[in-house]
């Protein structure tokens, strides 16, 4: 759960006092154990990223890493430094947020005082258990690339589509799902869609078109422009991989359907090596009667600028047609300008001062009532912060999602605790701050230099995205 301060015998008086307080050691008096309490609260609050191949630097799913590294754990929980939770006050409350209670906290202060007992393995094995539900649950269906795929190095940035398994063989819910990401030095970020038979054809056309497992693709599947026929199942960026949908709700697969992966593989100053992510899924029964998620995507225009004068040289890094030209996915900055009714030159126009605080947003009229389960929100290295707004500047506006401070290495999607309802009508607004004011480090630890950043997929372009998880009425 990271590095920090050390806290001495403050620490351990501490650990003392919150375990006589919370009542957590057992009957006996012996101290929690990593089997008998420990592993759990790290499967609730940690391994999402604190797993083989996750974003963290170690793995708690691992008991001898976990124990070797309880001192550190102790230090992060009593500074309140982990677990990570990105939504400010503004935003509604949230389902499994990544606060520790008083008693997990208590939990890991005293198992690490006491020396970080192991105990004895009981029910779920330690490699099932952040794989499991909070019930206990095992995944049905483990989905892998096979076979593995070795990044093409020759480009900064691989982006890179592959089918998963097989086609599914009769309607399915999933009910949640966890991504597994193989090489996590190489996977800037992976997306689970699904494709429906009619295109199960053309996919395995195009995989079998380019050397090598998979086919190259930009911004989606690579399979055609029509978004509305492919629906997102899930994704990994650094620090989420997994969902677990509302109860008595899935994501509806229907027979002849299949799974396309999306890697998109950052490769400067990365390692060689070949990549097996995959992905698993948790199905209802055939007879379970639940309600399909369906997503609504929100997204902004990017166009941020260098601080100071508007450079005329086209040559220029601060210029937006030498970013065009550098760009892979300059037709999607176009056609987010038109779906938003907007125009570069409103923003080559405006007042950015020193350039730390240039506001991007775009409005979404909603078609049709719906409950609104979730929210999501993702940018990249200078995103400064982030607001998805339910009918902005009037009596009705209500705040869906404010991250005031982002960070890019701990994202996620989160799940209201009361479903928010949406009116046919209703405006939503994505609004994305973005600071480029100074240089930002880089995939491979140089610092970059501003320049002007419009949309694209790599870590040093910029995206303003949301999603909206919503039941139709």
């Amino acid at each position: 759960m990271g590095d920090a301060k050390s806290g001495g015998a403050w620490g351990a008086f501490l650990a003392v006092v919150l375990l006589a307080l919370a009542g957590c050691g057992r009957n006996d008096g012996s101290p929690p154990t990593y089997y008998g309490e420990v592993a759990r609260v790290f499967s609730q609050n940690c391994t999402a990223c604190h797993t083989e191949g996750g974003i963290a630097p170690f793995a708690l799913d691992d008991p001898e890493r976990a124990a070797s590294m309880a001192p550190a754990i102790a230090r992060a929980v009593k500074e309140g430094v982990m677990p990570p939770w990105l939504p400010g006050p503004e935003s509604p409350p949230m389902r499994n947020e990544r606060r520790l209670s008083a008693e997990e906290r208590s939990v890991l202060l005293a198992w690490a005082e006491a020396g970080a007992p192991l105990g004895q393995p009981s029910g779920p094995s330690a490699d099932d258990i952040p794989r499991v539900k909070a019930d206990g649950t095992q995944p049905d269906l483990t989905l892998i690339m096979d076979p593995p795929y070795r990044p093409d190095r020759s480009r900064d940035d691989d982006y890179r589509c592959f089918l998963l398994g097989p086609q599914f063989a009769r309607d399915s819910f999933v009910t949640g799902y966890r991504v597994r990401t193989d090489q996590s030095g190489l996977v800037h970020h992976a997306f689970i869609f699904v494709i429906g038979a009619e295109a199960v054809d053309g996919a395995r056309t195009r995989d079998g078109s380019e050397a090598g497992p998979g086919w190259t693709c930009f911004g989606g599947q690579g399979l055609g422009t029509n978004l509305s026929e492919y629906v997102l199942l899930g994704f990994w960026v650094p620090g989420a991989g997994s969902a677990d949908f509302p109860e008595g709700t899935g994501k509806l697969l229907r027979a002849g359907s299949q799974l396309v992966m999306q890697v998109h593989y950052q490769l400067v100053g990365a390692g060689d090596g070949a990549d097996a992510s995959g992905v698993e899924l948790f199905l209802a029964p055939p007879t379970a009667d639940l309600e399909p998620i369906e997503e609504v995507g929100l997204a902004a225009p990017i166009e941020v600028r260098c601080p100071g004068v508007y450079p005329s040289e086209p040559d220029d890094p601060c210029n937006r047609e030498y970013a065009l030209r550098e760009s892979e996915l300059r037709r999607g900055a176009e056609m987010i300008h038109f779906i938003c009714g907007t125009r570069p030159e409103e923003y080559l126009r405006s007042d950015i001062g020193d350039g730390s605080a240039q506001a991007m947003s775009c409005d979404r009229s909603m078609g049709g009532d719906s409950l609104a389960l979730g929210v999501t929100g993702h940018m990249h290295l200078r995103g400064r912060s982030i607001t998805i707004t339910l009918n902005p500047g009037t009596a009705q506006a209500n705040t869906l999602l404010d991250i005031p401070r982002w960070d890019f290495d701990w994202q996620g999607q989160y799940w209201f605790r009361e479903p928010i309802p949406i009116r046919s009508g209703d405006v939503v607004r994505i609004t994305c701050i973005y600071d480029n004011s100074g240089p930002v480090p880089g995939s491979d630890g140089d610092l970059l230099p501003p320049r002007y950043i419009t949309w694209g997929e790599g870590a040093t372009d910029e995206m303003c995205l949301g999603d909206l998880a919503v039941l139709v009425r």
